[in-house]
């Protein structure tokens, strides 16, 4: 696929936010709504997507292998990353019991003022530290759940294994965020959840996919019924995801997004170096090519929405988060072109 190809179908998908911006911009939805529009498309559009993939590929041994390559590669990639963005920036963390306390006292996501040098001195450390935080997970996590998989589904709609692949992607992503990224972000061993990252939607989605892929069961052995709710469930996944998408940008401040270096270290991070390194690394191997199309560029997608989440839960930077999110999905548009070349 080439350069204009690949654009034409990342820009039509990204127009898909046009409604959401313009029904936010219009206030016809509040933005306390886009909370709800989220839950529907985890708990109920994604995981059909991802269960339809299943039921769209037929088991061999061979795919089973590439699944668990998928997971393993993608696992000790994420983490390769996050390490080293750990040992770069954690000098530079706020120090938990000074964010609670300046919270507290409203300093930070607060009115209250301060003239004092040194007050102001912490909370200038402190809110630096925050970001630093955030960027880490910003900079590693991708939105390859809510923005990878309708990308791959568009770009290669006959090929459905890249969907499981981005399946057992997302799995790894989430048993590191729901662990090591809620330890990073808040600084508190007890913020590891092994519970939250092995019960959550796409988990539980796997749960069920596998015994029906290893069973061999497919689309064509469910009854007809079955196979149009499942697939009009699956079809709601892209136009929901850029909906929400429209609608974050419609009430994210402009300038906020384009005057952070931060976001902007994060998210060159996570669109273009850790795709290229990814594609590098891979290189000397010998794999399926769908596979390997699907590791890089499901490592080049946009800030994950879960950095938001996780920063809403535990009332980190969530600026920065959004801005994250924001910007690296917007740019992503000419990124993701780019990184289809290399497979030329």
């Amino acid at each position: 696929m080439d350069f204009t190809t690949t654009a034409v179908n990342v820009l039509l998908l990204v127009a898909m936010a046009i409604p959401g911006f313009i029904l936010m911009k219009a206030k016809v939805v509040k933005p306390s709504s886009i909370a709800y529009f989220s839950a529907l498309l985890l708990y109920v559009c994604q995981p059909f997507l991802s269960l339809r993939s299943f039921l769209q590929v037929e088991y061999s041994p061979s795919l089973a292998i590439n699944l668990a390559i998928v997971f393993g590669v993608s696992m000790l990639a994420q983490g390769a990353l996050f390490c080293i963005l750990w040992l770069i920036l954690a000098k530079k963390f706020d120090k938990p019991e000074d964010s609670a306390m300046l919270i507290a006292e409203g300093y930070i996501g607060g009115h209250t003022l301060t003239y004092e040098p040194d007050l102001n001195a912490l909370i200038t450390s402190t809110v630096r530290g925050r970001a630093y935080r955030v960027m880490t997970l910003a900079a590693t996590f991708g939105n390859v759940g809510f923005f990878g998989v309708p990308v791959l589904q568009m770009l290669f709609p006959s090929n459905p294994e890249a969907i499981a692949y981005s399946a057992v992607y997302i799995v790894s992503m989430n048993l590191m965020c729901w662990t090591v990224g809620s330890y990073v972000l808040t600084g508190d061993k007890k913020y590891v959840s092994l519970k939250k990252a092995i019960l959550n939607p796409q988990m539980l989605t796997l749960f069920v996919a596998l015994p029906l892929f290893f069973g061999k069961v497919t689309l064509d052995s469910l009854p007809v019924a079955l196979i149009k709710i499942i697939g009009y469930l699956a079809d709601m996944t892209a136009p929901m995801c850029m909906i929400i998408l429209g609608m974050r940008f419609a009430v994210a401040p402009v300038k906020d997004l384009f005057t952070d270096k931060r976001v902007y270290v994060a998210t060159l991070i996570k669109i273009l170096v850790f795709p290229l390194v990814m594609y590098v690394v891979l290189l000397p191997f010998e794999m399926d090519s769908m596979m390997r199309i699907a590791l890089v560029i499901l490592s080049g997608m946009p800030s994950a929405s879960i950095n938001l989440n996780l920063a809403e839960i535990y009332g980190a930077d969530q600026k920065t988060a959004a801005n994250t999110i924001l910007l690296s999905t917007l740019l992503c548009i000419i990124t993701i072109p780019v990184l289809m070349l290399l497979f030329q």
